[in-house]
């Protein structure tokens, strides 16, 4: 019972977003993906709601330590496209070298932010339910890139 609680639950706020986003514009995409990704998890790992509760907990603060590390990959990167193009001024090796190794330690972080996250999933979920985890989120990260792709993909005029 409580189980279907917990889905009604996190269930309401993906249809009044949906219904929102129909009379509001485009809405945020990320938040609805988000939604569906967290009641097929729920769904698929049977997870309890204490469970539930620690794991999406978990998982926020895993993403925003992963979107301070992407936010300075960015910066990086513009950096790099900017010193690219200038040609007024000449970047020297020294400073091309200091890019390079500050843009692989944040490459290094994000993936020490990944294992440490996976890694403290071990105490809270069953083995069964890590091995359940780590396929389904490689299998949703690739359903919705189908689907983005998909629609991206515009029908040849006949």
């Amino acid at each position: 019972m409580k189980k279907y609680f917990l889905l009604l639950f996190l269930l309401i706020p993906f249809l009044t977003t949906e219904v929102y986003s129909q009379h509001h514009g485009m809405g945020n995409r990320r938040a609805k993906i988000d939604q569906l990704e967290k009641i097929k998890l729920i769904e698929e790992l049977n997870m309890s709601e204490d469970v539930s509760t620690k794991f999406f907990a978990r998982r926020n603060d895993f993403r925003e330590k992963g979107r301070v590390l992407n936010g300075k990959i960015d910066s990086l990167s513009a950096m790099i496209r900017e010193k690219s193009s200038n040609t007024e001024q000449q970047t020297s090796s020294q400073e091309w070298k200091k890019i390079v190794d500050e843009f692989l330690s944040t490459e290094r972080m994000m993936q020490k932010n990944k294992v440490e996250f996976i890694s403290s999933l071990q105490n809270l979920l069953t083995p069964q339910q890590m091995a359940e985890f780590l396929a389904f989120e490689k299998r949703f990260r690739e359903e919705i890139q189908q689907i983005i792709m998909r629609g991206r993909q515009k029908p040849l005029s006949q």
